[in-house]
């Protein structure tokens, strides 16, 4: 990362060194996000080993949060992802403690298409070049995210690759559903494409750091003016900063697969307040009246139209349901499925659906980044937190020019996070 670019310090977006302030915040831009360096201005985490066993060895990606470094596990003789967040941001609580709730939710939703997050840890605060900078071990992945799939593809995808691909989002947030854990920023970019076997979509999904644990769980729900999740995908009722289930994954699921067809989403719009109030007063408009989607059979188109309701109790109930009915939709709709059974472990469900049945040709393909790592570089699409006038869903607020929205993170409700333990250098 270039030293000359500049990072906000409230919403941690990235600019270059002709950008002074930040246009969401209005606040001035700090300067270089970059570990302290040594003399030789060499990075201070290649060569660490953690733990005396895991040897950090290449930068593989660098976000508004955090540095993604390839690492290789002695003992277990494998590759690992070992996330560092930038030290700047230790000290800002809510940053924290959505660290530590993206490790313990991955935790606690054991399934094959969710990346598996191994430890935490703490570097120490006293040795030259560390700062106490806190660290993610995760399996590695080598592949790359669905935007950058996007890209390749033109920004859309055949039906039956989207499909597959939506299947084992489902299936893995239908998991997490059943154990009270709501995702609430489910994006391209939380979304990676892997190799496994003879699949080369295997699903990861990412980035449970703004998922609410439980039911119980209203650190946010109850909090005036607080609303989570990416603008472009999220749900009618957490636009409006009302409680939020199941159905809002439902309807970014929806939301992503609406985009892998059309080559866009929905709604498209200008700034984060103008997502919002789309998403919680306008109709989308139906997947069939966009030309790439005219093809789509009218079962799928109509139970986009479904999960894509206002009303949550209007949608399938749950990311389970929706991929069953994602499944009858497709049979309705005579496409070939060999295995109709959902919810099975390794490739998707219709990962044997007839390949013959694709989008119109004529896309212009354009090369994706491939991020090799467990985790996404950064994205402009950030969660954030609106002015409260913003979540009238009955009349749009008349905003200044100016008028900032402020990125939010999700507080821990359940328990204050455990203190991790300090790694020594070996």
């Amino acid at each position: 990362m270039a030293d000359a670019e500049r990072r906000c310090p409230s919403c941690s977006r990235v600019f270059g060194p002709d950008v002074l302030f930040c246009p969401t915040d209005g606040l001035p831009l700090s300067g270089s996000r970059g570990p302290a360096s040594s003399p030789g201005g060499a990075d201070p985490y290649l060569g660490l080993k953690l733990l005396g066993q895991i040897e950090i060895k290449k930068l593989a990606g660098v976000g508004s949060m955090a540095r993604v470094y390839r690492a290789f596990q002695h003992g277990v003789e494998r590759d690992v992802a070992v996330k560092i967040l930038h030290r700047e941001l230790s000290s800002n609580p809510e940053i924290v403690e959505r660290f530590h709730r993206e490790a313990r939710v991955a935790g606690k939703v054991a399934h094959p298409n969710i990346i598996q997050v191994l430890l935490t840890a703490q570097l120490p605060a006293d040795q030259p070049q560390l700062g106490g900078e806190l660290v993610m071990v995760m399996e590695y992945l080598d592949g790359m995210s669905l935007l950058s799939a996007l890209r390749a593809s033109g920004s859309a995808l055949t039906l039956p690759r989207a499909l597959h691909v939506a299947l084992q989002v489902c299936d893995a947030v239908g998991d997490a559903h059943t154990l009270g854990v709501v995702h609430r920023d489910l994006k391209p970019e939380n979304i990676m494409l892997v190799r496994r076997g003879d699949d080369p979509d295997f699903v990861k999904v990412l980035d449970f750091g703004l998922a609410r644990l439980s039911t119980r769980d209203a650190s946010y729900a109850t909090r005036a003016g607080a609303i989570f999740g990416s603008p472009r995908y999220i749900s009618p009722e957490g636009a409006q900063g009302l409680p939020v289930g199941p159905p809002a994954d439902v309807y970014a699921i929806a939301t992503v697969l609406y985009q892998c067809l059309a080559g866009r989403t929905p709604f498209e719009a200008d700034s984060a307040v103008g997502y919002l109030l789309a998403h919680a007063n306008e109709p989308p408009p139906r997947l069939s009246s966009h030309e790439r989607a005219s093809y789509v059979p009218d079962p799928l188109v109509d139970l986009l139209d479904r999960a894509l309701s206002k009303r949550p109790e209007d949608r399938p109930a749950d990311a389970r349901q929706l991929g069953r009915d994602l499944l009858e939709a497709a049979r309705r709709s005579g496409l070939s499925v060999e295995s109709l059974g959902y919810g099975v472990r390794g490739p998707g469900a219709l990962a044997s659906l007839s390949r013959t049945h694709s989008m119109p040709l004529g896309a212009r393909a354009e090369l994706g980044n491939p991020l090799s790592t467990g985790t996404i570089a950064g994205s402009d699409d950030v969660p954030v937190r609106v002015p409260a006038a913003a979540r009238s869903a009955a009349r749009p607020p008349t905003l200044p020019p100016d008028e900032p929205s402020e990125r939010a993170v999700e507080r821990l409700a359940e328990r204050p996070a455990a203190r991790p333990p300090t790694l020594p250098p070996q």
